[in-house]
């Protein structure tokens, strides 16, 4: 991934930095509607990679379109949207789990689509994709520069290695399960 004026280890922490605060804010959501703390994601640490993914996409895809702020937060619904599903398939096929069910929610009851995308969410996205295009893309790179180039290479390399970790013995209970016929349960339901 070539990105301007951005170098390999600073992708690898702005990935992280959208993958953690996606997970913050997911968690804080979620925990807010079912009236308990709950850990949003897949992983057992405190990220969700999809928001990495979809953070990237939606800069290198809505950058260009930044002097028409509609058409941005247009393209980051839309964009968002085939993300999210795109995950949601890869979970539910690979892993037999369900990330998130649209069914539960009352604000998304009503507008879901087979429980993987929803109306209303997909226009949250569109303004969490404006705000990535607008500004909170420019605080993440600010937080970036910031940290001395030696101290990224470690955060990146601590980083790289618990999530590694993470996904392996997460992916491999889950692949386990499902080759035995155990279900696994919807993330955040549980």
């Amino acid at each position: 991934m070539d990105i301007p004026g951005i170098n390999i280890a600073e992708i690898i922490f702005m990935f992280f930095f959208f993958s953690i605060s996606g997970w913050a804010g997911e968690t804080i959501m979620e925990s807010i509607v079912r009236r308990r703390f709950v850990s949003k994601g897949f992983f057992k640490g405190p990220y969700v990679p999809v928001h990495g993914v979809g953070a990237f996409a939606v800069y290198l895809a809505c950058v260009p379109l930044k002097s028409w702020p509609p058409l941005v937060f247009l393209a980051g619904t839309i964009l968002c949207t085939i993300v999210e599903y795109l995950a949601a398939l890869l979970l539910e096929n690979v892993f037999s789990i369900r990330g998130w069910d649209y069914e539960t929610y009352p604000f998304t009851k009503w507008c879901h689509y087979k429980r993987r995308i929803a109306l209303t969410t997909s226009l949250f996205f569109g303004i969490v994709a404006f705000c990535v295009v607008y500004f909170y893309w420019d605080w993440g790179l600010a937080l970036v520069n910031a940290i001395p180039a030696k101290a990224l290479f470690i955060i990146d390399v601590i980083m790289i290695s618990g999530f590694l970790t993470d996904a392996v013995f997460t992916g491999k209970k889950c692949i386990k399960n499902k080759m035995m016929g155990i279900p696994n349960k919807t993330i955040g339901l549980t």
